[in-house]
């Protein structure tokens, strides 16, 4: 994994730093001013941008804040942003690793954000790499988005928790805990609640109290949208059917399974809707 100079943002020259990465990205629509970046750093949050070597412009950033969930305090991890040519680099891994280390220094045992369910490359990346896990589903959390990202479709987002102080997250970041294949999962006759049927999704299965399911998603959705933004919407519609079954029947997906030919599919078991410690073991 390539290094990258992390710098922790403490005044406003670091916090203006992020502007310009978060409208390449996001567009100028839903940009986060640096003055209140600031104010948020100052205030216990975290800003931190990624350089690589002999580049003077940040290469990405993290920024999140102190929260309160269920009557406890947590991290919110509002963006975070890698250019184009880092991304694969690691650089992603590192700004999170040292957002972690600034929520352990405080006490803080939950770093949270919202993700697009839609988006198989974050849900690898956040699943697989970090260990993180969802038991929340939000229809158009955040209305119509007007940035090249979101537009044209309701803003449904799963809400993530990444329990940064268990031994499973330490060993995902070292890469001694990798997820099974999708074509392990489906060898151990693991079923879908929801399955491609060519580029379409599929109809809705039913979980029958399974102990496993498998709800799979596009392998590219941005390349989808851009091609047929009808076909996009159905899959909006149906992961948000499945998402909401398996929420209400309190299955968390704690696993984002990859097959050799690109197919992807969260993995999802049955977990008490209140309990911080997620056992992610086959019984």
């Amino acid at each position: 994994m390539p290094e990258f100079r992390i710098e922790v943002a403490h005044d406003i020259t670091g916090c203006a730093a992020t502007v310009a990465l978060q409208e390449k990205t996001w567009s100028g629509d839903v940009i986060v001013p640096p003055q209140l970046m600031l104010a948020v750093v100052h205030n216990g949050g975290f800003v931190a941008c990624g350089y690589a070597a002999e580049d003077p412009i940040p290469a990405g950033f993290v920024f999140g804040f102190l929260g309160i969930h269920d009557y406890h305090f947590r991290h919110h991890s509002h963006m975070l942003a890698v250019r184009d040519p880092y991304r694969g680099s690691g650089l992603a891994q590192q700004l999170k690793e040292a957002q972690r280390d600034h929520c352990l220094d405080q006490g803080i045992e939950i770093v949270a954000w919202t993700m697009d369910p839609l988006e198989a490359r974050n849900a690898r990346f956040n699943f697989g790499k970090l260990g993180a896990y969802t038991r929340t589903y939000y229809r158009d959390f955040y209305g119509a988005m007007p940035d090249k990202l979101n537009q044209g479709l309701p803003s449904d987002r799963i809400y993530v928790e990444w329990p940064i102080g268990h031994d499973r997250t330490y060993k995902r970041l070292r890469g001694e805990d990798r997820a099974p294949s999708l074509e392990d999962a489906e060898g151990e006759g693991i079923g879908y609640l929801l399955r491609a049927d060519g580029d379409r999704p599929g109809p809705l299965a039913e979980t029958k109290s399974a102990s496993h399911l498998l709800m799979e998603i596009p392998r590219a959705f941005q390349e989808l949208k851009a091609r047929d933004a009808k076909r996009a919407l159905e899959w909006r519609l149906a992961t948000r059917a499945a998402f909401e079954r398996a929420v209400g029947e309190a299955y968390a997906a704690v696993e984002f399974l990859r097959a050799t030919d690109g197919r992807g599919a969260y993995l999802l078991v049955p977990q008490p809707r209140r309990d911080f410690t997620l056992d992610t073991d086959d019984e």
